[in-house]
């Protein structure tokens, strides 16, 4: 059994990997840590181009962030670290079945008002779309 803490580098986002370390460690589950660059056109297919280098560079920096918070709560759980390409959103959902994820962690900026109406958020699209519990933290 394996938890999926999904992490773009903010302070929420590292809430949730803390929450998520939490949750690993008294139910001995493993962790994945999954950092998603979203892509408009597939760089996944030119490893060499310059912008796709530097945006890769970016999510090792965010996941090895985010690795040191779970080593933090704890140098048992199993932690694996994963970047992702494609539309933020639908990648985690797509990941949380393909990994038979148990839960999904994710952090939120608690966007309210017309723009949540409008253009909706990472978490509510992924708490609509994933086949298994997602916790939200703030």
């Amino acid at each position: 059994m394996e938890f999926l803490a999904c992490t773009d580098g903010s302070s929420y986002a590292e809430k949730a990997v803390k929450a998520s370390a939490v949750a690993a460690k008294h139910a001995k589950y493993g962790l994945t840590l999954l950092y998603v660059i979203e892509d408009v056109v597939s760089y996944a297919d030119f490893p060499d181009d310059k912008g796709f280098r530097i945006r890769k560079e970016k999510g090792d920096s965010i996941l090895a962030r985010a690795k040191e918070i779970v080593e933090k709560v704890s140098k048992d759980i199993e932690c694996s670290l994963k970047i992702a390409h494609g539309p933020v959103s639908s990648e985690i959902a797509r990941i949380a079945v393909v990994g038979d994820f148990s839960a999904i962690f994710l952090g939120t900026k608690g966007t309210r008002g017309i723009k949540r109406m409008l253009f909706g958020t990472v978490a509510d699209d992924v708490i609509r779309h994933a086949h298994c519990p997602v916790t939200v933290v703030r």
